[in-house]
């Protein structure tokens, strides 16, 4: 009796990693100042982007305690990133937080939306100056207000990245 090579559980683990491939996640963290030398992570939101869809219900949000994050939340964080690719607002400010939150470095393929956004507009014919405050670019590129938390600049991060790569 014929049997397939391939069993059920191998075809499907690479159907979710060619998922995988399509997605990419955009990451925020919100510290206790800018300087990643010495600022504490207090929140890091982390959303998937599938295709042109923003998976927001599936939203991994890590919160600080007093004495810092749960025991787990580095691996917690490692396992939802994977080997996606990386989109953010100061980007590397937050991948510096999360490094420090795993224990290791990044290797993931980084996305910085201002820089997207940068190259956009000095295509244009204008000379003038670009203003790279990310409420500016919402506003430019015409994306809903955000909320003024670690969640709502990763789904603007996510939202830009969108626009900007015409993916959505």
């Amino acid at each position: 009796m014929p049997t397939d090579s391939t069993p059920a559980n191998a075809q499907s683990s690479a159907k979710a990693d060619a998922a995988a491939r399509l997605e990419r996640v955009a990451l925020h963290c919100d510290a206790t100042s800018y300087d990643a030398a010495s600022a504490e992570p207090l929140l890091l939101v982390a959303l998937r982007v599938r295709g042109n869809r923003i998976l927001t219900g599936g939203a991994l949000v890590l919160r600080g305690q007093e004495n810092g994050f749960p025991t787990d939340a580095g691996d917690r964080l490692r396992r939802f990133i994977g080997q996606r690719p990386l989109i953010g607002y100061f980007l590397d400010f937050s991948a510096a937080m999360v490094e420090r939150l795993t224990g290791g470095p990044l290797a993931n393929e980084r996305i910085e939306v201002s820089g997207l956004y940068y190259d956009r507009k000095v295509r244009s014919l204008s000379k003038s100056a670009v203003d790279l405050r990310l409420d500016s670019l919402i506003q430019d590129l015409d994306l809903p207000v955000r909320a003024d938390d670690a969640r709502g600049t990763a789904l603007a991060a996510a939202m830009a990245w969108l626009r900007l790569t015409n993916a959505g």
